[in-house]
């Protein structure tokens, strides 16, 4: 997943920046031999020119490094991004109930966490384990009995700095552990007061809660004690290590093996090697803290995606909807939501839904649409049963309405012909846009029906989108229609809705969720759906 291109070209940019740090050490060595024993003004004029240009080199590199390293982390974090869009718009219906608001945020802060640390992480290997070479290189070619020595005493600090960063973190995390325990007890005592103060039992939480607090202080007290003698004891260790370095350098020195000038290259280049080696140091610690947020992430994107099933391609769809002993709950234990629907729509029949529970409603829907499957019973489209038809199929024949509908695309003429119908025509966008009568308002507008709307559709009125919604589905032209809750007859303009939602049902199997019986000219049925039963059904209405 990730981008290898700008990753390639950071690489030879941080190779640049460890081949300058190497040469660095040696142009101070040529430094200070031209300016203390040759005295060679000119020459050091020359070298100190050479280091500018090295350090001009090195920025350009850095800049080109993390350019490149932090273009690779931020399509790495678009391609996780697309990832997570993707199984959030193919996950099984049931797992959305389970979702919220806050999940999705935390998802999205871990992504952006990942791809941070992900170009920090690489940065610091690639460039800092590149850079410790060069150094070491550089050092044993100014002198290989100190390069050695160099090779066993750093990994011998490396080792004390961590082993001492380690044991007080344990200390710190005792702390806190024991904190939160008082926080725990503290959180219950207020959680129980109705009893605590029915008892009179405060004496005895405040006592309770007292030895916590005192546990802990005594705990701290000796942690401190640790701490206290830790810390000096590994700082001189670390002197004493120093010292023998600077013992074994000064002994060189007395015996002209190391002059003064190589000698101000050894801690140029000892001192080019501190950060990166604390960098490495400290990046498996760093990895460990992230693992979490990937393995989030990565189980997220590996959940099942909800599954095509259907193999059987329908046409000649007449709209015939039958079902056959339909129960449906999310949990074996609980009530089902749906139970024993058995009944048969005609083609062409329109009927109206009501009593329902919100839960009932969706999960009728839903079966209707194959989203979510029956518990028990099945259910037939035009003889066919809808767990053998491909979904592309099955949807390409439903078209649904919705109350407050809402607008799916950033233009109209994107809302009208949304998803699959993406293809077609101006000529036959116009056509609904008409039908529905939103060429109406089209017109007024700037761009017509390439007008901005955005995705909030601020632009246009709750009347607007649903002559949108209507047109979207006169496009679709498909022969079942739901139609969830229509303009009640008090509402401003609903009687021109209702007369293009009577157009629109024309010849059409349609299925109607209201509360209240619309007022249209003609329904065929009414069913009342009370405690996920059918419990009446009601013919020949107008």
């Amino acid at each position: 997943m990730l981008h290898w291109q700008p990753l390639s070209l950071a690489l030879y940019a941080m190779l640049i920046i460890a081949t300058a740090s190497a040469f660095l050490p040696i142009l101070i060595q040529q430094l200070l031999h031209s300016t203390f024993l040759q005295q060679d003004l000119s020459r050091i004029q020359m070298i100190s020119l050479a280091i500018i240009i090295l350090f001009i080199a090195r920025g350009m590199a850095s800049y080109i490094s993390i350019s490149s390293i932090h273009k690779a982390s931020c399509q790495l974090g678009i391609d996780l991004r697309m990832e997570i869009f993707n199984k959030l718009l193919t996950l099984p219906v049931s797992h959305y109930a389970h979702l919220s608001h806050h999940d999705i945020d935390k998802l999205i802060s871990r992504i952006n966490r990942i791809t941070h640390s992900i170009a920090r992480n690489i940065r610091i290997l690639a460039q800092d384990c590149l850079t410790i070479i060069g150094l070491i290189i550089c050092i044993f070619y100014l002198n290989r009995e100190f390069s050695l020595l160099l090779l066993f005493i750093a990994p011998l600090l490396i080792l004390i700095i961590q082993v001492t960063h380690d044991y007080l973190n344990t200390f710190d995390q005792r702390n806190s552990s024991a904190s939160n325990s008082l926080v725990q007890h503290l959180l219950q005592s207020i959680k129980q007061y109705r009893e605590i103060r029915l008892h009179g039992g405060q004496n005895h939480e405040n006592e309770r809660l007292g030895k916590t607090a005192e546990s802990i202080y005594q705990a701290e007290i000796q942690q401190a004690s640790i701490k206290a003698a830790v810390i000096p004891i590994s700082e001189v260790v670390a002197t004493m290590i120093l010292v023998a370095v600077f013992y074994f350098i000064s002994q060189q020195v007395l015996n002209d093996l190391l002059s003064l000038d190589t000698v101000g290259a050894f801690i140029a280049a000892v001192l080019l090697l501190i950060n990166p080696i604390q960098r490495i140091a400290g990046l498996p610690k760093q990895l460990q803290h992230e693992q979490k947020n990937i393995e989030i992430v990565l189980s997220f994107i590996q959940q099942a995606s909800g599954q095509d099933t259907g193999t059987q391609s329908i046409a000649h769809v007449h709209g015939k909807l039958t079902f056959e002993h339909v129960r449906f709950g999310n949990n074996a234990f609980t009530k089902p939501i749906l139970n024993h629907i058995n009944f048969t729509i005609k083609p062409g029949e329109i009927i109206v839904f009501t009593g329902y529970t919100e839960d009932e409603k969706n999960a009728f829907i839903d079966l209707i649409l194959c989203l979510q499957q029956p518990t028990s019973g099945r259910i037939l489209f035009d003889d066919h049963s809808l767990s053998d038809i491909q979904l592309n199929d099955l949807h390409a024949n439903i078209a649904m309405i919705t109350y407050d509908s809402v607008l799916l695309d950033e233009i109209i003429a994107g809302n009208i012909a949304y998803g699959t119908m993406r293809c077609a025509n101006e000529a036959k966008i116009t056509a609904a846009a008409q039908a529905s009568h939103a060429m109406e308002f089209i017109r007024e507008m700037s761009e017509g029906l390439q007008t901005w709307i955005g995705n909030d559709g601020a632009n246009v009125t709750q009347q607007q989108r649903q002559q949108i919604a209507i047109a979207r589905a006169l496009l679709k032209n498909s022969p079942i229609l739901i139609l969830d809750e229509i303009p009640a007859a008090d509402e401003p303009d609903s009687d021109n809705l209702l007369l293009d939602l009577e157009k629109l049902m024309q010849n059409r199997t349609t299925l109607i969720f209201n509360q209240q019986i619309p007022h249209l000219k003609k329904i065929d049925r009414i069913v009342v759906l009370e405690n996920g039963c059918i419990t009446e059904s009601l013919t020949n209405i107008r």
